[in-house]
C-alpha cells in the first residue's frame, strides 16, 4: 500500500499536479517511548520521526525545505499567517530574531 502511494505522489509530482506547501508537525505520545525518558530523549525520539518522514517524502520525489534557523523561520511563518496581508508589506524587524535566540537555544556567548 505504502509503495502504491508513493508511485502515485509521484506521478503527481511529475505531472505537476501536486504544488502544495504543507507543514509536518510531530506530537509526542507516551507509547513512542523515548529513550531514555527525559526532555534530550524525547526530541531525538521526535528527530527521529522527522528523519523517516523525510525520506518518506524523498521516495516521492517530494522536496522537504529545512531552514538554516528553524526558530527564525517559524517565527517568521506565524506572523505571515497571522498578519496575510500586512506581512507583504511589512517584514519583521531583524531584533525580534535576537530576541528570540537567547530563549530558544542559542546564546549570546556561543555567536562569538
Amino acid at each position: 500500500m505504502i509503495q502504491d502511494n508513493i508511485q502515485d505522489i509521484g506521478m503527481g509530482v511529475a505531472s505537476n499536479a501536486l504544488q502544495h506547501r504543507f507543514f509536518m508537525v510531530f506530537q509526542y505520545e507516551s507509547q513512542m517511548r523515548a529513550s531514555p525518558n527525559t526532555v534530550q530523549g524525547i526530541i531525538q525520539r521526535l528527530n527521529e520521526e522527522a528523519d523517516t518522514a523525510r525520506r518518506y517524502l524523498d521516495l516521492c520525489e517530494l522536496e522537504v525545505q529545512e531552514p538554516r534557523y528553524a526558530d527564525d523561520f517559524a517565527l517568521e511563518l506565524l506572523y505571515e499567517i497571522i498578519n496575510k496581508r500586512t506581512s507583504q508589506r511589512v517584514k519583521l524587524p531583524e531584533g525580534v530574531f535576537d530576541m528570540t535566540t537567547a530563549v530558544h537555544g542559542v546564546y549570546e556567548a556561543q555567536t562569538q
